[in-house]
């Protein structure tokens, strides 16, 4: 499984993840009016005011 791994709006860089994980996740959160978008592999646990999209297949967390 390939995902996008970058913290940008636009994304651009891409991992290939370990074997045996199959989801890929993009978190978005805001700070001072600005938001910030985290990907990578996998689906993590997020705090309460983040909001998480996981999904499957090959750069699905765009």
């Amino acid at each position: 499984l390939t995902c996008f791994n970058d913290f940008s709006p636009t994304a651009h860089t891409v991992e290939d993840c370990q074997r045996g994980i199959t989801t890929c996740y993009m978190k978005t959160w805001r700070v001072h009016r600005e938001t910030v978008i985290e990907r990578g592999c996998g689906c993590p646990k997020v705090k309460p005011g983040i909001r998480l999209k996981c999904c499957t297949g090959n750069t699905c967390n765009y």
